[in-house]
């Protein structure tokens, strides 16, 4: 729908609700004043009167602002987002509508908003890790950062090995990841925008691994580095893959950190690579370790 035509249709509604709300409250209060049983209660039949136009009126109010930005919103995100972002609305409008009718009915707001400025920082004290993930996971649907069938690789210093699997789920506080070991983890979405780092396979796209392997020091690097290579690019190629890049990474002390950057176009099969990779470094590692002895 043109988001003109849709502002246009929603300040009309609001001016006939607004019309009809005061000829409503013209009409009884008229009636009030006219009737003598009523009359001691005039000021409290007005108030709940007020009060309950106001309730009536402010939820179509909410209602017509509602669909405006969902209609918005909808063209930008996908509906795990239009749902974080709704929750957000209801909070904020339904709130303002709660204090206009406890001001309809004379209700003093000085006290009630210190108290409530004061609760709510307590609340907010309590609360803050809830709140940062309800934050981040608005952030993170509205933004498309991460979407149902997204196959990731998450890093962080938190936890480890990193979590290597297809997102099932977006949530207001959590992301929940299938593994590729068939393990459903729940991910906080504060995370994602703190202190994780992820790899997103775009479609179509290749994602890279990085895979460090430890191997002992009792053998040449260069030698076994070669070695794999050779074996790796065989067995890939039976798979009809692409060959991971293999470097020599680091000594420590007594052995040797090798970096294999294994490239995957299914996440599925990177646990097969892996063991691949693995059995690569086994067979090299004791070729050279026990060379095979020349016949005399």
């Amino acid at each position: 729908m043109n988001p003109a035509k849709t502002l246009i249709r929603a300040i009309i509604i609001l001016l006939v609700v607004g019309f009809v709300v005061y000829i409503l409250h013209v009409v009884i209060s008229g009636f009030v004043a006219q009737n003598q049983t009523l009359a001691p209660y005039a000021r409290d039949i007005e108030l709940g009167v007020d009060a309950a136009l106001v309730g009536i009126g402010g939820y179509i109010i909410i209602r017509i602002i509602k669909y405006v930005i969902e209609g918005y919103i909808l063209s930008r995100t996908d509906n795990t987002g239009l749902r974080s972002i709704s929750l957000i609305v209801d909070l904020i409008l339904y709130t303002l509508l709660i204090l206009a009718i406890l001001s309809a009915l004379g209700v003093n707001l000085t006290g009630a908003a210190i108290g409530g400025a004061v609760g709510g920082v307590a609340i907010g004290l309590a609360a803050q890790t809830v709140a940062s993930n309800v934050l981040s996971g608005i952030l993170v649907t509205s933004s498309r950062t991460v979407r149902p069938g997204d196959s990731v690789i998450l890093q962080s210093w938190i936890w480890s090995p990193p979590i290597i699997g297809e997102v099932e789920r977006v949530s207001i506080l959590f992301t929940e990841v299938r593994t590729n070991t068939g393990n459903l983890v729940k991910v906080p979405n504060s995370a994602f925008l703190g202190n994780t780092v992820f790899t997103k396979l775009e479609d179509g796209g290749v994602l890279t691994y990085p895979y460090q392997l430890t191997v002992n020091a009792d053998v040449s690097a260069n030698q076994l580095l070669d070695r794999v290579k050779g074996i790796l690019e065989d067995e890939f190629k039976k798979e009809n893959s692409l060959v991971p890049d293999v470097t020599f990474y680091s000594k420590n002390g007594a052995t040797n950190i090798f970096l294999v950057r294994i490239k995957v176009t299914e996440i599925s099969k990177l646990n097969g690579y892996i063991d691949i990779v693995n059995k690569a470094f086994d067979k090299a590692y004791w070729e050279l370790k026990s060379p095979p002895t020349q016949a005399k």
